[in-house]
């Protein structure tokens, strides 16, 4: 009996050590204005980046979230971003924007939203605009590939919105 209550024990203390120290990095997006835009307009396409972790901080230069644009229709002009602070946007181009949380570090259960402004060129969509969190090495400017948050689920690291520009 007490063997038994012994391994229960060290069981629900190795699980709850994993969870304890375990961090998760969630992405959602969202186009706003239902995902209807003008040709010659802008709206803001929506990037939530949120840790999961009850204690644990995502350090500086770890997130380098990926989002991809139907340049076919809409553009991500250089400039008209709304970026928490920190961030930065380390390449836009081909319509793939790669961002960094930089020198902003992220609270445990903190969230950090950024708004991309996109600009319709061309009649066309729905089509999908899809964004992805990648790891970074923790090193300035965040531009290096690393490894993920211990105990990410790498489920919740792809979210997918809508675009549809009309005359």
């Amino acid at each position: 009996m007490r063997i038994s209550l012994l391994l229960f024990q060290i069981v629900f203390l190795l699980f709850f050590f994993e969870k304890s120290f375990s961090q998760n990095v969630m992405l959602n997006v969202l186009t706003q204005n239902s995902g209807i835009v003008k040709i010659d307009s802008t709206i803001f396409f929506e990037v939530t980046v949120s840790n999961t972790s009850s204690i644990n901080e995502i350090p500086a230069y770890k997130l380098r979230p990926q989002i991809c644009f139907p340049i076919t229709i809409v553009q991500a002009p250089d400039s008209g971003h709304i970026l928490p602070k920190g961030w930065s946007i380390l390449s836009n181009k081909n319509g793939v924007m790669i961002l960094s949380n930089g020198i902003d570090v992220i609270p445990a259960n903190g969230n950090r939203t950024i708004l991309i402004e996109i600009k319709g060129k061309t009649v066309g969509g729905p089509s999908i605009i899809l964004g992805n969190i990648f790891f970074s090495n923790g090193v300035a400017p965040g531009s290096d590939s690393g490894s993920p948050t211990r105990g990410d689920n790498n489920g919740d690291n792809t979210s997918s919105s809508t675009i549809t520009v009309l005359k």
